[in-house]
């Protein structure tokens, strides 16, 4: 059995080039569902490794998985991302697997650990009420009902200067970056709150049982963890800034409501200029 402790980033994977990394972590992150998340990641690991079959089943039991058949050889992983254990990934080989494709699987595996955990995430949050908005992936434009009349609110923030940054670096800094920023605010806010890493270089931030106004000072300690963060370029450092807009749910309709307002606050606050915060 190999252990996966730590998410490893692109710059570190082994046997995918940057750019192949960076294009598997994006097409996982669009899936919010842990079934078809799994049933993707499934399928590209049956591409790459010649599986015959897998299984994913997360510490609690609660989401069990299994594709394909069960081969003569098998390789397990218990993966755990940031203190927090997501499961066991097992997959089944038609033959005793090479070294290479075995660390190729640990590669894959460790490229899908951040989604799975906002899968994870994502799942829980609907099972557990109260109901609160719940965002898919933003590319698609679809986010599921939410109840009427909840005092929630939904933070969504955006990296300064991103596209200069993606246009000057690349594509795999600019991720990298915005990883680095989901996790500093993960780590931050309370436990009951939900980080996720949505299209366009965009962090959504729900916040259960928080007024608008609430939400406005908690966006100041975003801010603050955000400034926790700094680009080196040689002997230089320059902090890290966002722009955040807010929208709460407690006069909204349909959770599509709360995200296009929560988008329109953010709009107004990269008009204003870089580290503003706009709310509904």
């Amino acid at each position: 059995m190999t252990s996966i402790t730590k998410l490893r980033t692109s710059q570190t994977v082994k046997f995918f080039d940057n750019a192949v990394a960076l294009s598997l972590v994006q097409a996982f992150h669009r899936h919010l569902d842990i079934e078809s998340l799994l049933k993707l990641f499934y399928s590209q690991a049956t591409a790459t490794l010649q599986l015959v079959g897998m299984r994913f089943k997360d510490p609690d039991g609660v989401y069990s998985f299994e594709y394909g058949d069960s081969g003569p050889h098998t390789t397990s992983y218990n993966l755990t991302y940031q203190d927090t254990k997501l499961g066991e990934i097992v997959f089944h080989f038609p033959r005793r697997a090479s070294e290479d494709t075995l660390a190729t699987a640990e590669d894959l595996a460790a490229l899908v650990m951040s989604p799975i955990n906002n899968a994870l995430i994502y799942a829980r949050a609907r099972r557990t009420p109260p109901v609160r908005p719940k965002l898919t992936d933003a590319s698609e434009g679809q986010v599921p009902p939410i109840a009427p009349g909840n005092d929630d609110s939904l933070l969504l923030l955006g990296l300064d200067g991103f596209t200069e940054i993606q246009d000057r670096d690349g594509p795999q800094w600019a991720q990298a970056l915005v990883s680095s920023m989901q996790s500093q605010i993960n780590d931050g806010l309370r436990e009951a709150d939900s980080v996720y890493q949505i299209d366009g270089g965009l962090i959504a931030v729900l916040l259960p049982k928080t007024s608008v106004a609430r939400a406005v000072e908690v966006s100041k300690k975003v801010r603050v963890l955000v400034a926790g963060l700094h680009l080196k370029d040689g002997i230089e450092s320059t902090q890290l800034t966002a722009c955040m807009g807010i929208a709460g749910t407690k006069h909204a309709q349909t959770a599509e409501e709360v995200f296009s307002n929560a988008k329109d606050a953010l709009l107004l606050a990269k008009a204003e200029g870089a580290n503003t915060i706009k709310s509904a």
